[in-house]
């Protein structure tokens, strides 16, 4: 009797035991079928703000990819029913999406990226960058007015998009000489020196200005010495950590007392040692 007793026991533990387990993976599997193969859970629409809808593709593309971590092949085929069911909010809020896309996508400079899970939507609201400058590679031996390697970047300098057939273009123009290779999205200047670049060009564009410019000369890393070359024919070198609204002042005095209003004798200024100024005519 004893030992038919305890066998009783340890069958009922035996069974305890299975449907606990039982229930444990049924628990776990329904919390696994809700997540990422229920319809409840699911991303269903993406829209897209400030930018082309299609990209809203590349978004789906990013997802399913993270999905297929969580949700491999072999359970679609065994529930096919599910195989629309590969955008789960999960795998989004597993993967730094906004992250992701500004890497790969230099031309976005900002993008939120807000869930809506009663309805299944995700919005993307996307802010491209803007061209503020036409930023060319320039090389000691072949002309630096040959648009061969430039590039579009935005007003924190960052380098975003490579430019085709830019002769002509009425884009403010950099040319930089520097060996260092550059990718898109990379930071090529620093915004303190881009800004100061920028009144150069807003100074010189002032109907009182004595010159106009041409494009910028840039070499060495630290962006501090700058030659400007004018459409008038000759070039200043200027110290960026000086007011340019005095060289301005300095080239007006120039062309009116020792030129006689006639820049067509004029090499260049060199305003670099300000208070002095040094000149060479042809």
């Amino acid at each position: 009797m004893r030992r038919n007793r305890r066998a009783s026991r340890i069958y009922w533990l035996g069974v305890k035991i299975f449907f606990i387990i039982l229930f444990i993976i049924s628990f776990f599997s329904l919390i696994y079928w809700f997540i990422f193969l229920s319809p409840y859970f699911q991303i269903k629409e993406i829209i897209i703000e400030g930018f082309n809808q299609s990209f809203s593709k590349r978004i789906e593309l990013i997802l399913e990819q993270n999905n297929r971590r969580f949700t491999p092949f072999l359970i679609y085929e065994i529930f096919p029913q599910y195989f629309e069911n590969n955008k789960s909010y999960a795998t989004f809020f597993n993967s730094d999406l906004e992250k992701l896309l500004l890497k790969q996508y230099p031309k976005i400079e900002k993008i939120d990226i807000r869930p809506d899970m009663r309805k299944g939507i995700l919005t993307a609201s996307i802010q491209q960058r803007t061209i503020d400058f036409l930023w060319c590679i320039g090389d000691e031996i072949v002309s630096p007015t040959q648009d061969e390697n430039c590039y579009y970047i935005d007003k924190n300098g960052i380098i975003f998009e490579k430019a085709f057939e830019v002769q002509g273009s009425f884009l403010r123009k950099i040319v930089i000489f520097d060996t260092k290779k550059r990718f898109l999205g990379d930071k090529v200047i620093p915004q303190d020196k881009l800004e100061k670049i920028d009144k150069i060009f807003i100074l010189a564009e002032d109907k009182e200005s004595p010159i106009s410019i041409h494009f910028l000369e840039i070499k060495g890393e630290d962006f501090s010495s700058v030659k400007i070359i004018t459409n008038e024919g000759f070039y200043i070198l200027y110290n960026l950590t000086d007011d340019f609204s005095k060289v301005l002042k300095i080239t007006t005095e120039i062309k009116k007392q020792k030129l006689k209003d006639d820049f067509s004798n004029l090499s260049y200024i060199d305003c670099q040692y300000l208070p002095k100024v040094y000149l060479k005519t042809e």
